[in-house]
């Protein structure tokens, strides 16, 4: 039998668009565990205030999922984790040679928000406003496995689509990180959408207008991976509202893409619903983990 990975979700301060009336961070950590833990791979354990978190704590885990942003409004300055977790996070990785996720909002990281560069270079993408990241106009969005041969992405239809998630694009990405997951961001839908940029989340728009945001009419990186010293990192961009996480493609990329960072290996195949599986109910895996 595969023996259980240990997650950690850091998580617990979140901005008006992921903690509010009608969706909050606490049902992101909800969906993520069961989606993990149903696949009798994973266990997972939430910390809703992971700040001066130490290494000793840390290490019981096999890999670390962030889904923290530590602000109140995409257009405030955003409080980190500090200097000693920042330093177990990256010993965690690239000495320990386990793995962090990166999901949604969480990967975007400025630079006066007090994170470590080293962050970046472990993700190995910046996602930063003066650098273009950005939200697509609302709508459908239309993805494509950019690596169908990685254990991570392996048998996962293309393209597929999702609807109402906030895909950001405009991701400087560093050499040596893979991208798995693209879509193709058309100056089009932002000359045609009704509203752009939306005044909650901030956008740089240059002085020759939409045609030169970076990596406007290109593919653009939505999931990718990178090694870090011993260690590896996922980050994946989508999973906004509970449509991605229904959708069968994410319900096997995601938990693939946690345990190839905790463990550099993918042993998931994905769920089976043929015969009496068939009435197993979201997200469809074995359910006896």
């Amino acid at each position: 039998m595969t023996d259980v990975l240990h997650a950690l979700i850091l998580s617990g301060h979140m901005t008006r668009e992921h903690d509010n009336e009608h969706r909050s961070f606490r049902v992101h950590n909800q969906w993520i565990t069961t989606l993990l833990e149903d696949t009798g791979r994973f266990r997972v354990r939430v910390v809703e205030d992971p700040r001066g978190l130490t290494a000793e704590i840390i290490a019981k885990y096999d890999v670390v999922i962030v889904v923290f942003e530590g602000r109140d409004g995409y257009h405030e300055k955003a409080v980190g984790f500090g200097a000693e977790t920042d330093a177990a996070l990256l010993r965690f990785v690239h000495d320990d040679g386990k793995g962090i996720v990166w999901f949604h909002g969480s990967s975007v990281q400025e630079d006066d928000w007090g994170y470590p560069e080293e962050y970046n270079i472990m993700r190995g993408a910046k996602l930063s406003v003066p650098t273009g990241i950005r939200p697509r106009p609302w709508g459908e969005a239309l993805l494509s496995i950019a690596e169908p041969d990685h254990p991570i992405t392996d048998g996962i239809g293309e393209p597929w689509t999702v609807t109402g998630d906030d895909i950001l694009v405009g991701v400087e990405l560093y050499a040596g990180a893979q991208v798995l997951l693209t879509t193709f961001d058309d100056l089009e839908s932002y000359r045609n959408a009704p509203v752009w940029p939306m005044s909650h989340y901030p956008v740089m728009i240059p002085d020759e207008g939409l045609a030169g945001m970076p990596g406007i009419d290109t593919d653009q990186p939505i999931a990718w991976i990178n090694e870090y010293g011993d260690g590896r990192s996922f980050t994946i961009t989508i999973g906004h509202d509970i449509d991605t996480f229904r959708r069968i493609e994410f319900i096997r990329m995601f938990p693939r893409g946690v345990e190839w960072a905790a463990t550099g290996r993918v042993t998931l195949t994905g769920p089976d619903r043929r015969g009496e599986r068939r009435f197993l109910p979201w997200p469809y895996y074995n359910h006896e983990g």
